[in-house]
This record gives structure tokens, sequence and C-alpha cells, in this order.
């Protein structure tokens, strides 16, 4: 089987630390990334930082703070053991280290997925998908949904009206791109170079940090304003094959599953995806 150094990202962007963490969200912005690897001042690996430790942890200042002590991977570790860690720990980003513990890589579940479409692609998405899900009423107030996020960890919701039935998706990019950003003073954050441009389509799933530094409003309005309507679904019988391919091409982390029998059954993630791993063992 293939190795982990054959589906990484080579040379990844790595964090440096003692930081802050408006320098993180800067770094994030400026290479639109979603997480990467924390190192200490000798070069050698320390953890993983991402967006979402950002979001869940708003108040923090000091970056080493939020950096989750996640276990390294190995150069040399085959793609299957590199899955299951990542599935056994619900990870999304993992690093790759050589024998002195320096980065050299980092891998996501997306970088999976052509794997999967080759060698499970005949596997049905009903065996591999996970039955936990929280749909979001699409009367629920924005205010609320961004507190549910918080509160939960939950940052993908399928909407439904008042009989239950689906009308689409609501994420976290979602609900950031209603915000006024032009409240935000740029200022509070370390910017990487004075030439980088404002970006808030690669700030959104940060800007709870400003959101609770800068007091900006959440609008009032309901789910539904927001909500992704007729979005890219899997159905509850299809093979994993084409879900994989949709994934890909649309650089998805998730879909919703229907079916001709119950409409709504869930939400089918790339991790889910992963667990096809599991029936090498």
């Amino acid at each position: 089987m293939e190795k982990v150094e054959e589906i990484m990202t080579h040379d990844p962007v790595v964090f440096s630390v003692p930081s802050s963490v408006e320098h993180v969200v800067s770094v994030l912005i400026k290479n639109n990334i979603t997480g990467m690897p924390v190192i200490d001042s000798s070069g050698k690996y320390v953890g993983i930082i991402s967006r979402r430790d950002v979001f869940a942890n708003p108040e923090e200042t000091q970056a080493i703070r939020i950096t989750r002590n996640e276990p390294s991977i190995m150069e040399g570790t085959d793609i299957r053991n590199a899955a299951l860690l990542m599935v056994h720990e619900k990870r999304r980003h993992a690093a790759i280290v050589n024998k002195n513990d320096e980065v050299i890589g980092i891998i996501t579940p997306q970088d999976f997925l052509k794997e999967v479409e080759r060698n499970y692609g005949n596997v049905i998405v009903r065996d591999v998908m996970k039955n936990i899900v929280f749909p979001l009423w699409e009367k629920t107030p924005l205010p609320v949904v961004y507190r549910s996020m918080r509160m939960s960890g939950i940052f993908t919701y399928p909407v439904v009206d008042g009989h239950g039935d689906f009308k689409g998706l609501l994420t976290d990019r979602d609900l950031f791109d209603r915000i006024d950003v032009s409240t935000v003073r740029i200022d509070d954050v370390e910017t990487v170079s004075d030439e980088d441009p404002w970006s808030w389509d690669s700030v959104r799933n940060v800007v709870s940090y400003f959101i609770e530094h800068n007091h900006l409003k959440i609008p009032d309005d309901p789910a539904e304003s927001i909500t992704i309507r007729n979005p890219v679904v899997a159905n509850y019988n299809e093979r994993l094959a084409p879900v994989a391919r949709k994934m890909r091409n649309g650089n998805f982390n998730q879909l919703p599953v229907t079916s001709s029998v119950k409409g709504l059954e869930g939400i089918l993630t790339d991790l889910d995806i992963m667990s096809v791993f599991l029936k090498d063992k």
C-alpha cells in the first residue's frame, strides 16, 4: 500500500511558538489554510493548531494554550495506518515527521479520497455513514446558530422546516458570510505583510475571535436566510466511488445523505468515508 509521503502536502506551512493567537489568525488567512503543524524554537514538532481551535477559544491570547498535542505520523507509515489513526481520534489534520521529529508534511481526510475511490469504491454509503446528526429548524435566529456551534462543536447542520422535511444545508462559512466585517479593526491583527489584503473569504470560521473582541453583531435573520438550497447530496444506497469524486471535485468535507424512503438520512463526512480502511483488519 502507498505511504503517507505519496499523498501528503509536502513542506507545509508551520507555526512557531511562543506567539499570539492573533498571529495564528493572520498566518491562516494569508495561506488560506484550515490548520497547520506547530513547532518549537528548535524546529521540533509540538502539535496542531486550526481555525476551529481559534473558534472554540475566542478569549485565549496565547497560541500555545490552544495548540492540541496531537501525535505525529512517522514518514514511511502506510496510508491505511495513518487513516485509522485519524478516524479513531477524529482528526482533520495530521503532521508527518521524520526521525528527527521535524515536520515534512501534513495530511487531511481529503488526501485519502482518491485511495477510497480506487480501492473501496463499491462500499455503500449506508455502511459507513454515522447516524448522529443535529438538524436545525429553518426559523432559528442566526445568533442562536452561532452559539450552538460554539457550544456543541458542530459546524454543519441540515436545515429542516416545521414538519422536519429537509430544506438545505448550513455551515459556519455561510454564517460568517453574513457578518459585517467593516467594523473590524484591521490593525488588531498581526498581518504577515503589508501587501496582504484583508480576506473575509479566508477568515470565515476564525472570525469568532473578532466577534468576541470587536463586538460584531450577528444579524437576527433566520437560518433559512443563509441556507444552501439544493446542495450536492449523496444517496443512502450510493457507492463511495462517485461520492468520493463529488467531495474531491467540490472540496467538500461533508455531504447530506438522502433516500427516497425517509428523505434526509443524515450527514456523511470525509472521516466517515475513511472508516473503510477498517475493513482491512
